[in-house]
C-alpha cells in the first residue's frame, strides 16, 4: 500500500530549534563619559545649582592692624596693593530630564521560547539610558560657550594636542581630571600621526599599536565617542577638567521587572532622571576637527 501522505506526516514531526541567546546589536552598553565629569547624585527636586568661585588675590605690604580686604571686596579700599581678580561666587544651574525606556515581554511568548527574554531587554535598556547620560553631557558641552577653540583642519594630530595641552595650562587648568572626548576618526588621526605612535617618539607607540587604542596622552584620559556632534565635515571634539562639566542625577540608571495583569506581561521598564551643564568655561576646549 502506498504511504501517498508520508512526506507530509514526516515533515510535521520536525521540530524547529532556535539559538539559546539573543545576538544585541552592536551598541554602547554604558555610559563612557561620566568618570570624566563632575557628579552629583541623589538630586531633589527639578533643577540643581553648581557654585563656581571665580579667581581671587592677595593684599600686598598691608599696614599693620589693618582690616583684611576680602577677596570678593570690588573697592579694594586697602592701604596695601591688591593683587589679583576680584572673587566673586555664580551659580550655573541645570535642569534635570526624565528618561524611561521599556518593553512588555507576553507570557506566551515566554512559553514558547528558551529564551530568557526579559533578561536581554534589560540589558538593551540600561545600554539606551547609558548614552542618554552620555548624551546630556555632549548636550550641555555643545551649548556651552568654551574660553578656547582649538581648529584641526587637518585631523586631530600631535601638534593640535601640544596646543590644546597650553591652553589649558594657560588658563591654570589643573593637569589632573583632564580629558579628551573625540570620535573614531579623530581616534584614527592620532594612530596614523607617525610624530606620536612611531618607536622614535615613543610615547604611545608600544600600547596604540599593540591594542589600536590610546588611553592617555600629555595627561589626557582619551575617550571615545559616537555622540559626538557633526555638522557637514566638522566633529565637534572637548577637551575637559573634571570639574568644569557637572552632571546632577536624581537617580541613576535603574531597571525593573514588573508583572502588568491587564496585559498578561512583564513589563521591563529603565528609568533616570539628570541633567548635564558647563560649570566653567575655562575647563573646557572645542576642538573642531574635520573629517
Amino acid at each position: 500500500m502506498a504511504l501517498s501522505n508520508a512526506g507530509t506526516s514526516v515533515s510535521n514531526s520536525f521540530v524547529t530549534m532556535f539559538s539559546d541567546d539573543v545576538k544585541q546589536a552592536y551598541q554602547q552598553s554604558s555610559s563612557n563619559l561620566v568618570g570624566a565629569v563632575r557628579v552629583v547624585r541623589n538630586v531633589v527636586g527639578s533643577t540643581y545649582k553648581f557654585h563656581k568661585l571665580s579667581k581671587g588675590g592677595s593684599i600686598k605690604n598691608k599696614n599693620r592692624y589693618e582690616d583684611i580686604t576680602a577677596m570678593s571686596d570690588t573697592s579694594k579700599s586697602n592701604s596695601g596693593t591688591y593683587v589679583g581678580g576680584t572673587a566673586q561666587n555664580s551659580i550655573v544651574t541645570t535642569t534635570l530630564n526624565n528618561f524611561h525606556s521599556g518593553e512588555y515581554v507576553d507570557d506566551m511568548d515566554q512559553f514558547k521560547t528558551n529564551i530568557d527574554l526579559r533578561s536581554t531587554f534589560a540589558s538593551a535598556i540600561a545600554s539606551a539610558l547609558g548614552r542618554a547620560v552620555d548624551q546630556e553631557i555632549i548636550d550641555a558641552l555643545d551649548a556651552g560657550s568654551p574660553t578656547t577653540t582649538v581648529s584641526a583642519g587637518s585631523g586631530l594630530t600631535k601638534e593640535k594636542f601640544l596646543e590644546i595641552h597650553e591652553a589649558m595650562n594657560a588658563l591654570d587648568v589643573p593637569t589632573e581630571g583632564r580629558a579628551v572626548i573625540i570620535s573614531p576618526q579623530a581616534l584614527t588621526d592620532l594612530l596614523t600621526d607617525s610624530n606620536l605612535v612611531t618607536a622614535a617618539d615613543g610615547l604611545v607607540s608600544n600600547t596604540a599599536l599593540a591594542s589600536g587604542y590610546i588611553p592617555n596622552v600629555f595627561g589626557f584620559n582619551v575617550i571615545m565617542s559616537t555622540l559626538l556632534t557633526k555638522n557637514s565635515v566638522q566633529r565637534d571634539c572637548y577637551a575637559i577638567h573634571r570639574d568644569s562639566v557637572g552632571l546632577a542625577l536624581a537617580a541613576d540608571i535603574n531597571t525593573r521587572i514588573d508583572y502588568v495583569p491587564a496585559k498578561a506581561s512583564h513589563l521591563i521598564l529603565g528609568t533616570m532622571s539628570g541633567g548635564s551643564t558647563v560649570i566653567d568655561a575655562d575647563g573646557v576646549v572645542k576642538v573642531e576637527v574635520t573629517e
